[in-house]
């Protein structure tokens, strides 16, 4: 069984007895294995890195797709390290308790790591650093402002109830959005029954009758036939792939991102509640950076690109120029209408009164709410709609399939 055997190939640095630096690599069953083998010939472990993580020697299928780490993977981790560390662990000591009871294998390898970087004498700011898939920018940079503050035990619990927040808020909306993606999904394989099982079956019964068959008959007929035909679903599939790649290649241009983004805030309802995710993520960041003690500047860089709207970033890199130029960060936001007056009013408050990143938090919370509320009543309104929307499709299809025989006995 040694062909499907779990190898990977680890980079390595590491100082030999003559105190140089050597960079090369390894392969190996596991890191300690690795680890194992480097000591063995007396070097210095400085830096070692999974180079094929969870690949499989003889399939090359990788196993990654199925134990990824999920946000929720790092509120908990976030949490007890932070729970850890305020109990007086040291940093060493907690990432091995942590390690040890992580579930995700994936994740526990990554605190490894981590904990041997520490171990090996990098901070813990630069340890995680290495790891960008995992450790945001703001992570990396309210850890770092723990550090040189020296209240990294208080940065990481005002870290962990910032994730909690965020994961909750993500959480909710999953929530709300789960009846009507059922409701679409049911109506989507009620339709495909009807069609591709049922409506074959009336086609043959007309065909035999001889029956002549009026507009909306002939139309269901139409798509059931339609989604008999393998090359129908061939021209889908290119059509969705190829329209899929012109999209994203359209976003990733500079007008293209800009276009998209103005669509999505100004599309009616939904927009509004998009807009206002926005500027919540926008103010509780830049809110948890500020009482980190990170300067405004330091702070407005990191969480560019954080609300994902391209029109929120051009005006953080205004306000940047113009906190430079001597003004303060309420009066260039004014000059922006995606920033509301009473966000702006707020952060002018939390300015004269030195509650600058509290004020913030309070405008997040309150966005947030109203998100919540809008949801709501969007939810509200669709579960009815698409009932209805499913009892009118499977009517349609119903009465275009009986339509012939009514006509047929009216002909008798």
């Amino acid at each position: 069984m040694q062909g499907n055997k779990i190898m990977a190939t680890y980079n390595y640095k590491v100082k030999n007895s003559k105190g140089e630096i050597v960079d090369g690599s390894l392969e190996g069953a596991s890191e300690d294995m690795v680890l194992s083998k480097l000591k063995d010939q007396g070097f210095f472990i400085i830096e070692i890195n999974k180079l094929k993580d969870g690949k499989i020697r003889g399939t090359g299928f990788s196993l990654n797709i199925f134990n990824r780490i999920r946000a929720r993977d790092l509120v908990i981790f976030t949490r007890q390290f932070s729970t850890l560390i305020i109990s007086g662990m040291s940093l060493v000591e907690s990432l091995v308790v942590l390690e040890k009871q992580t579930a995700n294998e994936r994740f526990s390898k990554i605190i490894t790591q981590v904990r041997r970087d520490i171990e090996s004498g990098f901070s813990l700011s630069e340890s995680m650093a290495k790891h960008p898939r995992v450790f945001s920018k703001l992570y990396i940079s309210l850890i770092l402002a723990g550090e040189s503050g020296g209240v990294l035990d208080d940065t990481m619990n005002s870290l962990a109830d910032f994730l909690e927040k965020e994961d909750d808020i993500r959480l909710k909306v999953r929530n709300k959005t789960a009846y009507p993606k059922f409701v679409l999904g049911f109506a989507f394989v009620i339709t495909m029954v009807i069609i591709i099982f049922l409506v074959p079956t009336f086609k043959g019964i007309y065909d035999e009758l001889g029956a002549q068959l009026p507009a909306m008959t002939r139309a269901v007929i139409y798509v059931g036939d339609l989604f008999k035909n393998i090359f129908f679903y061939l021209i889908l599939i290119v059509v969705i792939v190829g329209g899929r790649f012109l999209f994203v290649k359209f976003k990733n241009t500079t007008r293209g991102r800009y276009i998209i983004d103005n669509l999505r805030i100004n599309l009616p309802r939904i927009g509004d509640i998009l807009k206002k995710m926005a500027l919540s993520r926008f103010s509780r960041n830049l809110g948890v950076l500020m009482g980190a003690g990170v300067s405004i500047l330091s702070a407005l860089e990191i969480v560019k690109g954080v609300p994902d709207n391209v029109i929120i970033d051009q005006a953080i890199d205004d306000v940047k120029n113009n906190i430079r130029r001597g003004e303060s960060i309420s009066v260039p936001m004014s000059k922006y209408s995606i920033f509301p007056p009473m966000m702006v009013q707020m952060i002018a408050v939390g300015e004269k009164t030195g509650t600058l990143d509290n004020n913030l938090k309070k405008i997040s919370d309150f966005y947030d709410a109203e998100v919540s509320s809008s949801i709501d009543i969007i939810v509200t309104i669709l579960e009815p709609v698409m009932l209805l929307f499913v009892a009118l499709v499977v009517g349609f299809i119903v009465i275009a399939m009986y339509l012939p025989l009514f006509n047929i006995y009216q002909a008798m």
